[in-house]
């Protein structure tokens, strides 16, 4: 206990110390587009590409180094307020891969029918009751206007250890999940029966990126479902080291997780918060040593950052959730290497969806370039 309150008194300075020191906002960098303001939650309808502007680089520049953090399922409100917080604080903004069960209240959970399951049922493990519905909805509009970006997570999160799971299911199984998704987006109000809930501010067709549950699902049944829905990446695979996104056949980006050296091992490691959890402590994962763990997985992150930086500068692609695993291991890790990373020069934390607008605002030519470098910090 003394070790975790070491580590969440150290976070606490340093975030006290940005806050004071820092003004809020993206910075400019010339070159690589520019940066915007952010909202409260509150007021004019909000400009998703307001927060960022792309600018087509010239032959022989270096690209901006993006960085990409996400969180799967972003159905807590306690870890809405954290991470807004240090976004604040750190002149970063994220996306939240939604889990559309999350906009269902318990009591109307027989809504959702889950591809091979009967109705009413989850992996997640719970539902959301009314009361904290409306305060996800707040949450997420809250996240809209600070230049966030929504996509999906699915709905009932149901993987191999739950068949049938996402490496199971077929094109129109993924087609049935995504419409169910998009039904508790937009209809929510009818299916829990709250009438006065507030409106989401970000539209459905802003919606356009996906992660899988457990990062399964076969390409060649999913990527037709995704391009049908009109969505324009995935982030579901892993590929070795850190390269460049490319578009798959289906005409989607893909933004792989980087397989990477995990710190001070000659092992790899995931670049997903609960694959370090595995890692460092087995599976089943368990509670080990959060204060040296955390700093391990910061370490990686480091590692990885100065590897793309002064290499390639493909993008950072961090797989998250809203999670205190391992006494916060991952949640203190993630948090310090944002917020000592965000403001270096040339670099942007952004959604997916401004490093989308980059990439296809260059001449081909020049992406094509960047595609062709090999990948960096492979185990």
């Amino acid at each position: 206990m003394k070790r975790n309150a070491v580590l969440s008194a150290a976070l606490i300075a340093v975030l006290a110390f940005t806050l004071l020191t820092r003004t809020s906002g993206l910075h400019a960098e010339g070159g690589s587009g520019s940066g915007g303001g952010r909202g409260d939650g509150v007021g004019a309808p909000v400009d998703p590409d307001s927060f960022y502007t792309p600018s087509r680089m010239s032959a022989g520049a270096r690209p901006p180094q993006f960085v990409i953090v996400s969180f799967d399922g972003a159905g807590s409100h306690q870890k809405w307020e954290y991470w807004r917080s240090v976004g604040d604080a750190a002149g970063a903004r994220f996306t939240g891969f939604l889990s559309g069960v999350y906009l269902v209240d318990g009591a109307h959970r027989t809504a959702y029918r889950g591809p091979g399951h009967r109705a009413g049922r989850s992996s997640l493990g719970y539902w959301l009751d009314a009361g904290e519905v409306r305060r996800l909805l707040d949450d997420l509009n809250a996240a809209w206007a600070r230049g966030y970006e929504i996509g999906t997570h699915f709905n009932g999160h149901f993987c191999s250890a739950d068949r049938p799971g996402a490496d199971d299911w077929s094109t129109s199984d993924w087609n049935d999940e995504l419409d169910q998704f998009f039904r508790f987006y937009t209809g929510y109000k009818s299916i829990d029966q709250m009438a006065d809930a507030p409106d989401l501010a970000a539209p459905p067709e802003s919606i356009r990126g996906a992660r899988t549950p457990c990062l399964e699902g076969k390409p060649a049944s999913l990527l037709p479902a995704l391009r049908q829905h009109g969505f324009s990446y995935d982030t579901s695979q892993v590929a070795t080291g850190i390269a460049w996104p490319r578009k798959t056949t289906a005409g989607l980006w893909e933004f792989p997780l980087a397989y990477v050296p995990l710190a001070g091992t000659g092992s790899g490691v995931v670049s997903m918060d609960y694959n370090f959890w595995v890692k460092q402590t087995g599976n089943p994962p368990s509670t080990r040593d959060p204060v040296g763990d955390s700093d391990q997985v910061l370490r990686t992150y480091r590692q990885m950052y100065r590897a793309a930086y002064d290499g390639n500068r493909a993008p950072l692609v961090l797989g998250n959730h809203f999670n205190d695993w391992n006494g916060g291991a991952y949640k203190m890790a993630l948090s310090r290497f944002v917020t000592e990373t965000c403001r270096r020069p040339d670099t942007y934390c952004v959604p997916y969806r401004d490093v989308v607008r980059w990439m296809e605002a260059q001449d081909p030519a020049v992406l094509a370039d960047l595609q062709a470098l090999p990948p960096v910090d492979t185990p």
